[in-house]
């Protein structure tokens, strides 16, 4: 309705000629949703299960923290030798947030939001310290009410305490995205098998033992409107991140080796074994003894003589026995080494037992009450003895007892234990070595975050239509389980439900790619591909905000002309983009809106304005053949 103009003088009147725009939404803005050090704005925990908005690492450390403190690691400096291990499954920290942030941003990564559903600070009263399945439930449906994110992704679900809770948090994602439309999930498996031995599903099946794909593929049991909506990475990836680490828990183990040390025992040990003490020519007066003896009652007489002599036999392999025991790592438990323990069969077989053969003979003299009794008695032990004489030096001078000693763990070296803090002041050229052998340990990640890096990285280089494969991955050293051509072809391409899963492989003179863009409804031709999803998504989260000016507007044909101009310009510049195929732009999509065409009387009479938009989204060359024949020759 024009303005009734009264007073006199000159109006001013800007008639609108151009119809409104689209404005092409963000494609890329991941929602990380998992457990941080702190949740700090202002006040210590304000940002607990708030969506934060950041655009840096910088930020993050502000806002949330730095990773929970390994404690696990061990080192050992063995002479100038310096090796570390990083922590076991079992040890490990179960909080990767911190770690996938630095990937992600590391990978091309922009502006994203966290959701932080627990605080693992150590100053807390009750710090985190397992993943919970109600947690990240709750991180999910935070994420729900803001608007502008387009990717899920749940960094720490990995350490979930089970399978099926691990399956659960990624059906709830799908289904909000299918309920939303406007966001992707990008899911890890489980485990990466080869990798993961110590953990069990929930058939107690170990990892190790169970094709990660085939464990996502029954535990992600939701259909084909729902899949489309989430992509499948594999396998887990080795980084060049470090660990943040608390180096007051960082036990050092230092070995010394001293080559004359293991000399020294072997001569110790032989001069304590001194056969000569072993003369059993001493049993010879008192067999004559016995001989001569007038009666039986005379030769009775004697033992107490014979067993006194056995007795002091006994007290030499006693203190032989205490000897080695007391100078060298003897096994005497299942936990000892191979060298020891045949170190110890020696002991044993040789020196106890004759320690119990003459126990034995002392038994039998009680019962001995003639000189011929006695005198047998008397050549047994003179007979054990010469024996173990002969058995002791053939050791000695064979150098089998220096063998046995040599080949003992630990022999020749001295071993302390102290922890990394206290070499920063007490050895800090040794403390600078080891802080550099940790740094080489590689952290492994799931790959999620460091795709959605790659997903930001590939839509700002070349836009959201295109496929986030065959590009390279930063900050990886490589695959945890390398994936062959043979092994692809079971992940890419499922017969029985189509949920196909992408995987990146290491290529000679290439590097480490992505190297599969398929959604996890790959049976289905509409929605195979990611980038045809994502593009979907864009499109679709874009019209209807820039439709949204159009509510409550007159629905008739001058409304539907702007409408319809509107949506024709934005997918136009799609076309020139790449993002359509098409030699033309009506060939590459169409807009429909307007009465006997979209809509009957019925629907304007009800409210209703129904626009009809196809496109033709470009989809990738996933397989390219090449077909050569031959020809022939011609004049």
């Amino acid at each position: 309705m024009m303005t009734a103009y009264k007073t006199p003088g000159v109006y001013i009147e800007e008639i609108v000629k151009f119809p409104p725009s689209v404005a092409q939404v963000e494609t890329a803005i991941p929602a990380f949703i998992g457990y941080t050090e702190k949740a700090t704005k202002k006040e210590q925990g304000d940002l607990n299960g708030i969506p934060k908005r950041i655009t840096s690492m910088l930020e993050y450390r502000t806002y949330f923290g730095s990773a929970k403190k390994e404690t696990a690691i061990s080192v050992s400096v063995i002479d100038d030798v310096i090796s570390a291990t990083p922590p076991g499954d079992a040890q490990k920290s179960p909080f990767l947030m911190y770690y996938s942030l630095q990937m992600y941003f590391a990978n091309g990564g922009g502006p994203c939001y966290i959701v932080s559903v627990g605080q693992y600070d150590s100053t807390l009263t009750s710090p985190a310290t397992l993943v919970e399945f109600s947690k990240l439930k709750e991180g999910l449906t935070k994420i729900r009410k803001v608007d502008e994110p387009t990717l899920l992704l749940f960094p720490d679900a990995t350490s979930l305490t089970g399978d099926g809770d691990f399956y659960a948090i990624y059906s709830d994602a799908l289904t909000q995205c299918n309920e939303l439309q406007d966001r992707f999930t990008i899911i890890d498996t489980y485990s990466d098998m080869e990798h993961n031995t110590s953990l069990s599903d929930s058939s107690g099946t170990p990892y190790g033992t169970l094709e990660p794909d085939k464990s996502i593929r029954e535990g992600i049991s939701l259909g084909k409107d729902y899949l489309k909506y989430g992509a499948v990475y594999f396998p887990f990836l080795e980084t060049i991140l470090d660990y943040v680490y608390d180096e007051s828990q960082i036990d050092v183990v230092q070995q010394t080796s001293n080559p004359e040390d293991v000399q020294q025992k072997v001569k110790n040990v032989s001069d304590g074994i001194d056969s000569s003490v072993f003369d059993s020519t001493e049993f010879d007066a008192l067999k004559t003894a016995v001989s001569a003896a007038a009666d039986a009652d005379a030769a009775v007489a004697i033992i107490p003589g014979i067993k006194d002599k056995i007795n002091e036999f006994k007290t030499l392999i006693s203190n032989l026995v205490s000897e080695l025991n007391a100078t060298l790592p003897i096994g005497r438990n299942n936990g000892a080494t191979a060298e020891a323990n045949a170190l110890d069969t020696w002991i044993t077989t040789v020196l106890e037992q004759a320690h119990l053969d003459f126990s034995k003979s002392i038994d039998d003299l009680n019962a001995d009450d003639t000189a011929t009794k006695i005198n047998n008695e008397i050549d047994k032990d003179k007979a054990a003895l010469d024996t173990l004489k002969t058995q002791v030096d053939t050791l000695i001078a064979s150098g089998e007892l220096k063998a046995l000693i040599d080949a003992l763990p630990g022999s020749g070296t001295t071993s302390t234990t102290v922890k990394l803090s206290t070499l920063q002041s007490d050895n800090n050229q040794l403390y600078n070595k080891i802080k550099a052998e940790i740094a080489l340990l590689p952290v492994k990640l799931p790959p999620g975050s460091t795709i959605a890096g790659i997903y930001a990285r590939v839509d700002s280089d070349r836009g959201v239509w295109k496929a986030p494969a065959n590009v390279g991955v930063s900050y990886v050293t490589k695959p945890s389980v390398a994936v062959s051509h043979e092994d692809q072809m079971q992940l890419n391409v499922d017969e029985v439900a189509g949920k196909s899963i992408n995987a990146i492989r290491t290529f000679t003179g290439k590097g480490i790619l992505v190297w599969g863009a398929r959604t996890l409804a790959g049976n289905d031709n509409e929605w195979r591909y990611v980038p045809v999803r994502r593009f979907f998504n864009m499109a679709e989260e874009s019209i209807k905000k820039a439709t949204e000016q159009f509510v409550f507007e007159p629905n008739d044909k001058n409304t539907w002309v702007r409408v319809k101009a509107m949506i024709d310009n934005f997918l136009t510049a799609q076309w020139r983009a790449g993002a359509l195929a098409g030699p033309t732009p009506d060939k590459a999509f169409y807009v429909k809106v307007g009465l006997g065409e979209t809509m009957t009387a019925i629907d304007i009479l009800e409210g209703n304005m129904i626009i009809e938009i196809g496109m033709a989204v470009v989809r990738p060359a996933e397989f390219i053949i090449l077909k050569f024949s031959h020809k022939m020759q011609e004049v």
